[in-house]
């Protein structure tokens, strides 16, 4: 009787020392939404798509400042010749050969402005050249004070400048749209390693306090075999299972140590961050009205879409205007003069004017063009088609991942309570064995029970979270906060 006294105040105590070593355990700082929300940032792979993101930026802005007016300056200031030049007499139509030794120069100031509401193309510009005929000692100077000149096809300029802009406007949406994916998707691969992580430390611990129940089980045996309580077999079987114990507690620090030191380097951070267990802190359910509001409100997906389709619309288009009846119209104004000298060479300007008109008349070509704008007709139809598709395919997989948020939420409550118990069951089953009333296998049938569920309970948080992270990739919003991620990150 005094036997089972000591043996039920020794687990008794080993209990409370366990308790109260948890109860002393420093605040954690490498929190779930700390690692991925805020330190996933910093890594590398983030500063590389901030790096792509910012390319795209300066390619719209470049797009938008193609409109505006440009400047240019073209100077020559040395063209030197000194050779032999066959040339034609254009009287007798004889050759002869005529030395030319000359030097030229030449400078010129040109403003382009592209017209949007035509699609034509504006340029307004002044010019100066310089002859210096070493043979003859002559010099000359041609000059063109200013000139102006237009040109522009007569048909479908407009259409085709509505169309690049709307296509370059969803390219930067969808650049915007995209980058925050790119972000997200960082911070699900980040989110998979901690629970690795947090899988890994939890079964540390449980592998670290089973040790420590092995070996007071151990001494416990040791007094129950000098008493005759048990057999030499059941001692062995129970030192056995201790020294396994250890082993699997020795493999269950090396894989914490090393999937914890993945982690750092993932994150690109050489600071110490505590792992825990964390708090349920998810949304218990979420409107899936407001998932399919932000979806197609913040998804690049259908971005892209709407992409595609602009292009298939514009390739359309390019290939019936190519493929009949057009004209192009170019215009220009402007005076020059020539002189010997500088300041004669800009008086009295003359004025010279130029129209010139092309136009395109496909007549006959054997049915090919017509075939062209069928290709492009059926291309355009196929594309709609593989987008309608699409689009059904990826609303499946949104209302997939709705139903496997519901669930893991379920399961992670289910898993957390079967975990309790079968600590608690492992409690009671170890007071039983210090009292004689259940064999050894028992009691480890009860500990393999605690680390399966303790396995469940790991699998089921990683469900959750992973379920609710590729929800808030998919709609870059964060309902847990309630704030738009993209707002967030873009800034």
């Amino acid at each position: 009787m005094k036997l089972k006294i000591y043996i039920y105040l020794t687990f008794h105590l080993l209990f409370l020392c366990s308790n109260k070593v948890s109860s002393q355990t420093p605040i954690v700082k490498g929190s779930v939404s700390y690692v991925v929300d805020t330190l996933s940032l910093t890594s590398n792979n983030a500063q590389i798509e901030k790096l792509k993101y910012k390319n795209e930026l300066l390619r719209y802005e470049n797009y938008k400042k193609g409109y505006l007016p440009s400047i240019s300056f073209a100077l020559s200031p040395i063209g030197f010749n000194r050779s032999l030049r066959l040339m034609q007499d254009p009287t007798t139509g004889s050759y002869t050969y005529v030395k030319d030794y000359s030097n030229s120069s030449s400078v010129g100031l040109t403003i382009h402005q592209k017209v949007p509401f035509t699609g034509g193309q504006l340029q307004i510009g002044s010019s100066l050249s310089y002859l210096n005929e070493f043979s003859y000692h002559r010099k000359s100077y041609n000059t063109s004070p200013y000139y102006i000149s237009y040109s522009q096809n007569l048909w479908g300029g407009r259409k085709r400048y509505l169309l690049e802009k709307k296509i370059e406007e969803s390219k930067n949406v969808i650049a915007i749209n995209k980058f925050c994916s790119n972000i997200a998707q960082i911070q699900q691969n980040v989110l998979s390693q901690y629970m690795d992580v947090l899988a890994a430390k939890m079964r540390l611990n449980l592998s670290k306090q089973t040790v420590l129940n092995n070996d007071t089980l151990l001494d416990i045996a040791r007094i129950k075999l000098d008493n005759g309580r048990i057999t030499e077999y059941d001692y062995k079987q129970i030192e056995l299972q201790s020294l396994r114990s250890k082993l699997d507690s020795e493999d269950a620090i090396q894989n914490y140590q090393q999937l914890y030191h993945r982690l750092l380097t993932s994150i690109g951070t050489t600071q110490e961050i505590a792992i825990v267990s964390p708090e349920f802190d998810l949304p218990f359910s979420i409107d899936s009205v407001a998932i399919w509001y932000y979806v197609r409100k913040n998804n690049s997906f259908y971005q892209q879409q709407e992409l595609e389709k602009l292009e298939a619309e514009q390739n359309l288009f390019l290939v019936k205007l190519e493929n009949r009846f057009n004209a192009s119209i170019s215009l220009g104004y402007g005076t020059n003069q020539y002189a010997e000298h500088l300041v004669e060479a800009y008086h009295h300007p003359n004025t010279r004017q130029s129209i010139q008109v092309g136009i395109q008349i496909p007549i006959f070509q054997w049915g090919i063009n017509k075939n062209k704008v069928k290709m492009a007709e059926n291309i355009f139809q196929s594309n709609l088609l593989e987008r309608e598709t699409r689009l059904r395919n990826f609303e499946n997989q949104i209302a997939e991942k709705i139903n496997a948020y519901q669930s893991s939420i379920k399961q992670w409550m289910t898993a957390k309570r079967t975990y309790e118990l079968s600590q608690e069951q492992y409690k009671l089953a170890l007071k039983k064995f210090s009292l004689g009333r259940i064999s050894d296998y028992e009691l480890y049938a009860a500990q393999n029970n605690q680390f399966t569920s303790l396995s469940q309970y790991a699998s089921a948080i990683r469900q959750a979270y992973t379920n609710y992270y590729i929800i808030r990739g998919m709609t870059l919003y964060d309902f847990k906060k309630e704030r738009d991620l993209i707002e967030s990150l873009v800034k």
